[in-house]
């Protein structure tokens, strides 16, 4: 029989239409980013604690790859969540400080993210995502503001932190209704569980992008009554095994709906445990949230897509900014040339779990406060003082520095410092052994990187070229 060679080639078009549909619909991940909050590198057993049972965050670990040199953009809640969202450092981006405050006597005219900036959620939005915000926002739920205004097609959550002084955080609210006065706190994360997987099952059939963005093990610590006692630590250890459970139930509900293969799972913390109050570790590393020391910055984050992301540990310099231009990446999305983003595409280390860091140096902000510049492993605290820091880190007993760098070690790291500090994070990554005198060609280096992205990205008293400063409302 003579097989007409049009019908060949249309055969063969339409084969490779189909092949390239499958890669591409391959490429094209549900995007599960699990934001917890105020979660130390020390806090999960998959990173070495000893007093707490991790197992399904751990599973997800041995699944995927541990990051083991990723930084936040930020010490503290709002600024981190800011530079996630835009990928961009929080001076750049206009929210080194939270919505609504910067400092004990300015407060910003904003209530939130910027209205310039754009999300990964409108990215991945405009690519047919659809996108869901679940829990802690902290970006603003004022009109032009609200999660649904900023490229999530639905909300579900509370607008900062659970705080007893202040009822009106502790509204639970569906989009911009509110469904719950007085929410209970402990019920918190079931809520959140039972939405997300809600959310995962009405859109099993489409790429979908679910930020969920826990309280825990932010304070209050409120295990809830059937995990109290849990853990061998206290109460928080008892909080974190809570969590792992939730985060479990979310693993366990993609794979039932066979969709592991197709979702590519992030999970990270927003900064540093408190350890001043509440508890948590840092792990072999010093400070904690509100400081610049690692303990501050270098978080947990692990991310899992079946034959897409190595398994293992990854020692690669990466950042929360890096998300954004992944997930841009992945998604097909042109990223706006009208700005600077600070992260960059990091799927190829995922794939090999390895390569070259995309940051030649980074950058170390406490509130509007320049405080360290890293190249490599090499990590520069500038000097500050006790004026230069943001209400979260001024302790009206805290003494200059004293000379020597071990007695002024505290879970707030150095919020004064007269002297610059060296250290080699590769061989001292609690920044224990200052080095500055044996390399003062590094530490001459460093201080002109910090001169030159003072003069981009500002610092107090300073207005950078890129700074994105929010209009100020003096009292």
């Amino acid at each position: 029989m003579k097989i007409n060679q049009n019908l060949i080639t249309i055969i063969a078009l339409l084969l490779l239409s189909c092949t390239s549909s499958a890669k591409s619909k391959k490429e094209t991940p549900n995007v599960l980013l699990i934001f917890v909050d105020d979660m130390g590198y020390g806090d999960l057993s998959c990173y070495g604690a000893q007093d707490v049972k991790t197992p399904n965050i751990d599973q997800l670990a041995k699944e995927g790859l541990r990051c083991t040199d990723f930084q936040v953009a930020a010490p503290v809640c709002g600024p981190s969540r800011a530079a996630l969202m835009t990928g961009r450092y929080p001076m750049r981006c206009g929210q080194p400080g939270f919505p609504g405050t910067q400092s004990k006597t300015y407060k910003y005219e904003f209530k939130g993210l910027h209205p310039e900036e754009l999300t990964v959620a409108n990215l991945l939005k405009e690519k047919d995502y659809a996108t869901m915000c679940i829990g802690k926002w902290h970006l603003g739920l004022e009109d032009g503001f609200h999660p649904t205004d900023r490229g999530f097609d639905e909300f579900y959550g509370i607008e900062s932190n659970w705080v007893t002084h202040a009822p009106a955080y502790r509204h639970l609210y569906e989009g911009k209704e509110m469904v719950e006065e007085d929410v209970v706190f402990e019920t918190l994360m079931d809520k959140y569980t039972s939405r997300a997987i809600e959310f995962m099952i009405e859109n099993q059939d489409k790429p979908f992008f679910l930020y969920l963005a826990h309280n825990a093990v932010h304070s209050p610590i409120l295990p809830s009554e059937k995990f109290k006692g849990t853990s061998k630590g206290s109460s928080y250890g008892d909080f974190v095994q809570e969590l792992d459970h939730y985060v479990g139930q979310v693993l366990t509900a993609l794979d039932e709906m066979k969709l592991a293969e197709k979702t590519l799972v992030i999970f990270l913390s927003d900064n540093g445990p408190a350890i001043c109050h509440f508890g948590g570790s840092a792990g072999p590393l010093n400070g904690g949230k509100y400081c610049t020391m690692e303990g501050g910055f270098r978080i947990p984050a692990i991310f899992r897509w079946p034959e897409q992301v190595a398994t293992g540990d990854c020692e690669t310099l990466l950042s929360s900014m890096d998300i954004l231009p992944t997930l841009a990446a992945l998604a097909g999305a042109e990223l706006p040339d009208d700005r600077i983003f600070d992260g960059a595409d990091i799927m190829p280390i995922l794939k090999k779990g390895e390569g070259d860091s995309p940051h030649d140096y980074y950058y170390y902000y406490n509130g509007m406060n320049l405080q360290a510049v890293r190249r490599g492993p090499w990590k520069l605290h500038i000097p500050r003082t006790l004026e230069d820091q943001p209400f979260w880190s001024q302790k009206s007993k805290e003494k200059p520095f004293s000379g020597n760098y071990l007695k002024d070690i505290s879970c707030k790291g150095l919020p004064a410092l007269t002297k610059p500090l060296l250290f080699n994070l590769d061989r001292d990554m609690g920044e224990l052994q200052n080095v500055a005198k044996q390399h003062p060609d590094i530490v001459k280096e460093l201080q002109a990187e910090a001169e030159r992205v003072r003069a981009e990205l500002g610092d107090i008293d300073v207005v950078g070229s890129d700074q994105r400063v929010p209009p100020i409302i003096a009292e």
